[in-house]
């Protein structure tokens, strides 16, 4: 049995070295937020509505540049017309062909144009902010994957310390059988225990597989297999205080993309009002233009197109003012329902608010109540370390059993991972704080 828990015992601790990274294949937490902002599909996806947003701007500022248009048609008639020379009614094939070139310059429109480039340059921006949003939420989500990495790495290390000592008591423990200090059962309990712990520490090595292969996911690597994060400087959660909610809620209002994009669509719903009510007013355009036709009928002697084509050519220009006066008040309705989408848009305006108002309160809640779970995390594990090195000696001298010893050494044992999950939940907590406050994640 001693053998084949040795062989067990030496095959955890081989899996584990395998499975240290490497130094190349260690991402820092920056490295994975830009990685992903910069490879995420559905960021890129994101970013071609901006792309849309701003083509359709381009498109609104070209409708003020004068319109240029050029016609030509050329028709073969069968029937009776009027000869114009000798104006006597033939049956004959006549030809027609004309060309002509038009121009149109809007002069006044109601401001409809000018309102709707003003329109397409909010949209165009409150395209941008949905994309900064979209890079928040995925950097977020990074963050989050990454903490728990550290915190399964941590528990894990927990683990195979905790193992080692129990490997060490159990030689302890042998060797006490052997001077008839302890019964046969003592041993046979530590071998159980170091069973049980190898399990535990095969266990958090797989949960710690599968949170990298979790962040790796997420970045959409190709190749997961060899990788694996880099620990950065934790910071010294107990000198962190927290700001009250509405100082946060202040600033997060003034800098989070999300609100930044709802002002922005109540804006541009104001400007739909503005371009609806732009349809009432008169509009006044200038319009030239220049055109010829030629028509020749079938064996017309003496024809000659080139002086006909110069003789029949015109020329035009003028003002063409178009007054609205009766369209069925399709104009009317078009400015009520402009004004309702504009509602709706100050209702959603004010509905992010109140939801950030919400979140930030949940989050400093919860930042709250994680201190306070990491500062009794903190006191119980040194409460249970001192009772269990007391436990420790009174079993090495004999004083007591391997069952109590073993309780000792779970209580302890679970103090620590309870701390360990304390300190990591109490970290990402004050991250998605530093969020609403406008700091970086990567701080």
């Amino acid at each position: 049995m001693k053998i084949l828990l040795s062989f067990l015992i030496f095959t955890g601790l081989v899996q584990i070295t395998l499975a240290q990274p490497q130094d190349n294949s260690q991402w820092t937490l920056e490295q994975c937020i830009t990685y992903a902002q910069e490879h995420n599909l559905t960021l890129k996806q994101q970013e071609l509505t901006v792309d849309a947003a701003k083509n359709q701007l381009e498109l609104k500022k070209l409708d003020l540049l004068p319109n240029l248009n050029a016609s030509s048609s050329y028709t073969t008639r069968l029937g009776r017309v009027r000869n114009d020379v000798n104006y006597q009614i033939t049956d004959v094939t006549t030809r027609f062909s004309d060309l002509n070139v038009s121009s149109t310059t809007p002069i006044f429109e109601g401001f409809t144009k000018r309102k709707s480039i003003e329109k397409g340059k909010i949209d165009w921006q409150a395209a941008l902010m949905d994309v900064k949003k979209a890079e928040n939420d995925l950097a977020l989500n990074i963050t989050a994957l990454f903490i728990q990495i550290l915190f399964d790495q941590e528990l894990l290390q927990s683990a195979q310390q905790q193992l080692e000592v129990t490997n060490l008591q159990m030689e302890r423990t042998e060797i006490l059988v052997k001077n008839d200090k302890l019964p046969q059962g003592s041993l046979l309990e530590m071998n159980s225990m170091v069973a049980r712990e190898l399990m535990n520490v095969t266990s958090l090595e797989n949960n710690l597989s599968m949170s990298l292969l979790e962040l790796a996911q997420a970045l959409d690597l190709n190749d997961v297999a060899d990788f694996n994060i880099q620990k950065p400087k934790l910071p010294e959660f107990a000198a962190m205080e927290s700001l009250q909610d509405e100082d946060i809620y202040q600033v997060a209002v003034n800098t989070l993309p999300q609100i930044a994009a709802s002002e922005m669509r109540l804006e541009s719903g104001q400007k739909d009002v503005e371009i609806a009510r732009g349809y009432l007013w008169p509009r006044l355009s200038f319009s030239a233009g220049w055109g010829t036709s030629v028509s020749k009928y079938k064996n017309e002697p003496q024809f000659d197109f080139g002086k006909k084509f110069e003789d029949n050519a015109f020329r035009y220009y003028g003002l063409n003012l178009t007054i609205p006066i009766f369209n069925g008040l399709a104009t009317r309705k078009s400015v009520a329902s402009a004004k309702i989408s504009s509602m709706n848009a100050q209702y959603e305006l004010e509905k992010q608010k109140l939801i950030l108002r919400k979140e930030i309160q949940q989050a400093q809640a919860d930042a709250v109540a994680a201190l306070r779970q990491y500062r009794a995390g903190a006191a119980a594990v040194e409460s249970y370390q001192k009772s269990f090195s007391y436990t420790e000696k009174r079993f090495n001298l004999g004083l007591i059993n391997s069952v109590d010893y073993n309780v000792a050494k779970a209580d302890y044992s679970k103090a620590e991972s309870d701390f360990i999950q304390a300190r990591y939940t109490y970290l990402l907590r004050m991250k998605i704080l530093d969020f609403y406050q406008g700091k970086s994640l990567v701080e």
